[in-house]
């Protein structure tokens, strides 16, 4: 079925693409249907050549509305036949390292540049992402993948060390690596930090299910250890230079967390950037990465908030960390509590390089703008839960905090519109409020 709608609307798009295509792009092709709160999000990628424009996305609604993106003007250039392995070399020749053909365009990325692409490779391992330009093997751009703060499978380090730095992710695998502590059907292990991340990761499995998301099927792995496809952590790790470890990691297919960073946001937090790995894709960098830690704060306090856990008092209310070893680490109401701008370009607001350019910093915008559209707003958490999920969905890899409020906007006039989850336009109103407050509309 999935395959047949597929063509069906690569067929339509083919048709409603063309007027929006900028000059000389060789084509807009279909590469993702997302079934979304409101109906269908549709992807389409541009191509040139056969090969893909890294960031060059168009997102829209099944009627072809509700345009969400952006595309390179042209591109030119070759594509030397031993450029991946050149590429490659970024990492070493050591690593599980990936590195796959693309058009690049900085400025797609809201880099300087020129508007027209150019021959590179994307490079990825589970900890790092750059993109070498294939004409000089120069990194042009690059960003970390580790993202700080139904099938389960968790294993027990027992305070064992890994090298958590240099992308040795192999020696901390939940089942190949680390013997398993406690599955799916199994009792408690008595160990508190095994038991809370089960709970927990069903917790977020519930709140997702609710929304139409398959967390399991859609982010679980299979080791091939006869688990199956599974929602998998590693708790009690330490680092090489840390013991406990002070944070908690998504390494791009499982979950990593250090001794006493079980709490039920931070564990919807990580598996939220899972989420985002599968669908918009958000570059770890600038005011996109931003952003992907925003949505991974907003869902991480909504399944706070809904699961019934007994910190969720008023004083704990849009705090994130409380509980945890390391206590609370930022704050929604108030993000300037914590050196968080609560406007895009505001008071804290990060311009420089390090931590991927602010991105755990820039993220209190979107933070701020979670809060006043459930609260303020008074659409509350079930339908902000809609309307976020709707948003995920619609975001391409660059977008940046104008395209993330054109995407509440858009949004919530198509929930509304099709009346999911009791959503109205009066609640659009306010959504549109809270866009402008936060300087994003």
């Amino acid at each position: 079925m999935r395959t047949n709608r597929l063509v069906l609307l690569a067929a339509l798009f083919a048709l409603v693409a063309a007027p929006t295509a900028v000059a000389q792009s060789e084509d807009l092709r279909v590469t993702q249907v997302i079934p979304a709160p409101g109906g269908d999000v549709v992807r389409l990628t541009q191509y040139f050549q056969g090969i893909p424009v890294f960031g060059g996305e168009l997102v829209r609604d099944a009627r072809g509305q509700d345009q969400l993106g952006k595309l390179t003007q042209s591109a030119a250039g070759v594509f030397p036949p031993n450029g991946a392995e050149a590429a490659k070399q970024v990492f070493g020749s050591t690593q599980e390292i990936k590195a796959e053909p693309y058009w690049y365009d900085a400025t797609l990325l809201g880099d300087a540049g020129t508007g027209h692409a150019v021959p590179a490779f994307v490079v990825t391992t589970p900890q790092r992402t750059a993109i070498v330009r294939a004409a000089d093997n120069a990194v042009v751009a690059s960003w970390d993948n580790q993202h700080e703060a139904l099938n389960r499978v968790l294993c027990d380090a027992d305070s064992a060390r890994f090298d958590v730095t240099n992308g040795a992710w192999n020696t901390w695998r939940c089942g190949p690596a680390v013997a398993v502590t406690r599955a799916e059907a199994d009792p408690a292990a008595g160990i508190a930090d095994v038991d809370l991340i089960h709970q927990y990761f069903g917790d977020t499995s519930e709140y997702y299910r609710k929304l139409g998301l398959d967390l399991t099927g859609t982010i679980g792995v299979d080791y091939a250890d006869g688990r199956g496809k599974a929602l998998r952590a590693t708790v009690r790790g330490c680092s090489n230079e840390q013991c406990p470890y002070v944070n908690a990691f998504w390494d791009g297919r499982q979950m990593f967390f250090g001794s006493g960073l079980s709490t039920d946001d931070i564990t919807a937090h990580e598996l939220t950037h899972g989420v985002t790995q599968h669908f918009s894709k958000l570059v770890y960098r600038g005011e996109s990465g931003a952003i992907n830690e925003a949505l991974s704060d907003i869902n991480g306090e909504f399944v706070d908030l809904t699961n019934g856990s007994a910190d969720d008092t008023a004083a704990n209310r849009w705090k994130l960390g409380e509980g945890s070893s390391i206590g609370v680490i930022r704050d929604m109401k108030t993000p300037e509590n914590h050196k968080q701008p609560s406007t895009y370009k505001g008071r804290y607001w990060y311009t420089g390089t390090a931590d991927n350019g602010g991105v755990h910093t820039n993220s209190g915008v979107g933070n701020k703008v979670a809060y006043l559209i459930a609260d303020p707003g008074k659409l509350g958490i079930t339908k902000s839960g809609f309307l976020w999920a709707r948003v995920q969905a619609t975001l391409t890899s660059t977008s940046n905090y104008a395209d993330l409020g054109k995407a509440l906007n858009n949004g919530c006039a198509v929930l509304a519109r099709n009346g999911t989850a009791g959503i109205t336009t009066a609640d659009c109103t306010e959504v549109s409020k809270a866009v402008k407050a936060v300087k994003i509309g």
